[in-house]
């Protein structure tokens, strides 16, 4: 081998997954193993071979990152991911990087063709990644759910400063404030079709509105342009059981955590009362659970609700919940003992014993 040729190198370690999604795939997102496929009491390697988006049950599967861009296809196709170990690789961003400063961990989620991308930190182990390049890769973003906002039309974002913005950029919703009647922005990404200087308002493509909204709502995100890209060397070890986004809502259904990993509360908007969020025993003996508030919340607060009682920070009150997510920074972080939850740090909110 010809030295420079080494040197120049990424030091990628590639496996061949199969992807039945049909969606298309960006260079550096990340892919989880389809570890339920088929039927639970019949092996199946495909268990271990076939990859989709991160989601709610798969963030402790990780995969590997796709090391190059895949067209959409309706019968799904082999895709060649680089996996933890590798050094070097390029990963898909969703905000600004610093060579060699902090991690970031993939987006999970319920839904949304974000999911994948690197966005925030989570905990350390395979799924999180350490930036070897500085980049500037967001055009804007809120992440505190207080300066944009999507117009009842569900195609008129305000945003700071609609001069950062050109057509075709692309937005990605993370969560948003979620009306009494429902109405809330549609996670994942949205395309910008035109822009106002004059208004600070930018143009989707097609309604980001889920259901419908007596009045504008605030919205969590970030956009950019193009696919940004750093790169990172991919963490080996524990399963970091990746990030997720938690919008609190004032309709019926209170938001499910995912088991295990980081979860980002996003802010804005008003709730009328306390919003239950419950928090599911572990799987195993270990396991890492995080709370995060993105902004503020006006009115009542986020709860986060233990399904069986755990153990407070002093070792040994109560904790029935966690109260109080309702401002930035505050946080939240737990390990599953064998058989329940116990507090390692609390900042801000309150742990509850009834």
């Amino acid at each position: 081998m010809i030295f420079s040729t080494h040197e120049a190198n990424a030091k990628g370690i590639i496996e061949a997954v199969w992807y039945a999604g049909t969606d298309a795939l960006k260079t550096g997102e990340a892919l989880c193993y389809n570890t339920d496929y088929g039927t639970a009491t019949v092996a199946n390697a495909r268990r271990g071979n076939h990859a989709e988006r991160p989601n709610l049950t798969n963030n402790y599967a990780f995969a590997g990152v796709c090391e190059s861009d895949h067209s959409a296809k309706a019968g799904g196709q082999l895709v060649r991911i680089f996996v933890p170990g590798s050094k070097g690789v390029e990963v898909a961003l969703g905000i600004d990087t610093v060579l060699g400063t902090g991690h970031l961990t993939f987006t999970a989620g319920a839904s949304g063709s974000h999911r994948g991308r690197f966005v925030k930190s989570g905990f350390t182990g395979r799924g999180t990644v350490v930036p070897r390049r500085t980049v500037t890769a967001l055009v804007e973003a809120d992440w505190a759910g207080a300066t944009w906002s999507l117009a009842t039309d569900g195609v008129t974002l305000t945003v700071t400063d609609a001069s950062d913005f050109t057509v075709g950029d692309t937005v990605v919703f993370v969560g948003s404030e979620v009306e009494d009647g429902g109405g809330n922005a549609t996670i994942g990404k949205h395309i910008v079709s035109a822009v106002s200087t004059d208004a600070e308002e930018i143009t989707l493509s097609a309604s980001a509105m889920t259901g419908t909204a007596i009045a504008a709502i605030c919205c969590t995100g970030y956009a950019y342009t193009g696919n940004p890209r750093c790169q990172a060397d991919l963490l080996t070890g524990e399963e970091s059981g990746g990030i997720e986004f938690l919008s609190p809502t004032n309709a019926a259904a209170a938001p499910v955590p995912m088991v295990g990993g980081f979860t980002y509360i996003c802010g804005g908007g008003t709730l009328a009362g306390d919003n239950d969020a419950a928090l599911a025993q572990g799987l195993f003996p270990g396991m890492k659970k995080g709370f995060y508030c993105l902004g503020a919340i006006g009115g009542d607060d986020m709860t986060v609700v233990l399904a069986t009682s755990g153990v407070q920070l002093d070792g040994s009150t109560a904790l029935v919940s966690v109260d109080g997510f309702d401002a930035a920074a505050e946080e939240w972080v737990g390990v599953y003992n064998a058989l329940r939850w116990r507090t390692v740090g609390v900042i801000g909110c309150a742990e509850a014993s009834s």
